[in-house]
């Protein structure tokens, strides 16, 4: 339930709902581990045998959010330093949330079936979320939430404060969704094709199964992705799908059928058939506006300097706000002046959270824009908790991605292949995201990003798939 409610209060990144996400978090911890102590243990299962996590890997991951968790406090002490205590101490405790979350993935999913449940529950509040954001979309309605002025119609953004954030937020439940699907193909026992009764009975027995519901619900996320017109959002989705399908097709014989199948019906089905009925060609027109709106910018700043004057600035009408296409250089201008940030404290940074109020000295006096993000997570990453920060978790991701592939193996059955592939576009779909704009910054969707991290990780590795004739 905690992964529908984050979203819905502007994705959580308020004080007040990220202080209660952090203390259900550790209240859940808490009573887990009073459990283990003083509970009643229960018979194993024989259906569905409880399983630790990857041993020292799971460790290992765990324990690079709990160090990047304690240089974010570090920089409070006489020893550290923050240009911005109350922004780092709020960073320090979004950080125990993660951490109290990772490990509560890793002692309560413990099995198959809990996996999956935790997976179909991401993928719900994706939906849930998403059917949220085509409702408001369709309404073209003005409203307030949380003293943010939103005017729907024009990009669809759901219950964040924008699109974008909503796209990153999509993108996690879609991978979860693409791991049920998955973990439910390949079976060992399916029908082989090559005789059409064969065929039509597999095609009624999908359109009868738990796998037609998981599709309608991956065909709804997609609907309200492109509604975001999000133009980084939808190419990762593209690249992540196509780079995680050839992944399964050099990896998995056995799992490449079924991935290029759901692949082709993603692309074929839902980016061009629905995404033309929703709108696609509108998010081409963004990014094809962006270029020429770079191009107009240039020609106008070199004619004005030609002519002596000083370059045009973007000004919008205090009564009348008119939607803008943001430029190339718009979008890359606190990039650049970050640089000078990243110059000074290039290993410990200014304090974690601490990037808006560090910035102002940096910003150049031709910045007319409002910027409290760098708009790239990997830069602000790098300004906040400088170098020695971008590493731990840069080598937190690393290492789930290598677990990910050791995982897309045939000899480990179809629900870890399925697992692997999903958490595997997940983690592309972050890499990715990450590189122009700041969704990691939200709350809800560096949440669904840990949970993700965290069922990699809860998968025992180095086990062959039961067989179907032997009861597990």
């Amino acid at each position: 339930m905690s992964l529908v409610w984050l979203p819905l209060p502007l994705g959580s990144n308020r004080q007040w709902p990220m202080a209660l996400y952090v203390a259900l978090v550790w209240v859940l911890l808490a009573l887990t581990g009073l459990l283990r102590l003083f509970g009643s243990e229960r018979p194993p299962d024989r259906t569905a045998p409880v399983r630790t996590g990857s041993g020292w890997g799971a460790h290992l991951a765990l324990s690079l959010l709990v160090l990047f968790t304690a240089w974010c406090a570090f920089q409070l002490s006489p020893w550290g330093y923050t240009e911005a205590p109350h922004d780092t101490r709020l960073m320090v405790l979004r950080s125990l949330g993660y951490v109290g979350m990772f490990w509560l993935v890793l002692l309560l999913v413990t099995s198959d079936r809990r996996r999956t449940t935790l997976l179909s529950g991401m993928m719900i509040a994706g939906v849930v979320q998403a059917m949220i954001a085509i409702v408001l979309y369709s309404s073209d309605g003005r409203y307030t939430l949380m003293d943010e002025s939103f005017v729907q119609g024009l990009r669809a953004t759901g219950t964040f404060a924008g699109p974008d954030a909503l796209a990153n937020y999509l993108l996690f439940a879609l991978s979860a969704g693409v791991a049920v699907m998955l973990s439910q193909m390949g079976m060992p026992g399916a029908a082989r094709p090559g005789r059409h009764r064969r065929r039509l009975h597999g095609a009624l027995e999908f359109m009868m199964s738990t796998k037609m519901i998981v599709r309608l619900m991956l065909i709804i996320m997609v609907i309200a992705l492109v509604l975001t017109r999000s133009r980084l959002g939808n190419g990762a989705f593209f690249v992540a799908l196509m780079l995680v399908t050839l992944w399964i097709v050099g990896r998995s014989p056995q799992l490449r059928r079924p991935a290029a199948i759901l692949a082709a019906s993603l692309l074929v089905i839902d980016l061009i058939v629905i995404g033309q009925w929703v709108g696609l060609s509108k998010v081409i027109e963004r990014m094809q506006a962006t270029e020429l709106a770079l191009k107009a910018e240039q020609e106008e700043a070199a004619s004005a300097v030609a002519s002596g004057a000083s370059p045009p600035t973007a000004q919008r009408a205090p009564d009348m706000p008119q939607y803008r296409e943001e430029t190339l250089q718009e979008r890359i201008r606190p990039l650049r002046d970050a640089m000078a940030m990243i110059e000074e404290r290039p290993w410990t940074g200014f304090g974690a959270g601490a990037f808006y109020s560090a910035f102002t000295r940096y910003k150049v006096e031709s910045t007319k824009f409002f910027y409290d993000h760098a708009h790239s997570d990997y830069v602000e990453i790098v300004t906040d908790t400088g170098l020695i920060g971008l590493s731990l978790l840069g080598a937190l991701m690393l290492l789930s991605a290598g677990r990910t592939v050791q995982l897309m193996k045939d000899r480990q059955g179809p629900h870890v292949r399925g697992v692997a592939a999903g958490c595997g576009m997940g983690i592309v779909c972050a890499l990715l995201h990450a590189t122009l704009d700041l969704n990691l910054q939200i709350n809800a969707n560096a949440a669904m990003l840990t949970v993700l991290l965290a069922v990699v990780w809860s998968v025992p590795g180095g086990q062959a798939p039961a067989s179907p004739h032997r009861p597990r």
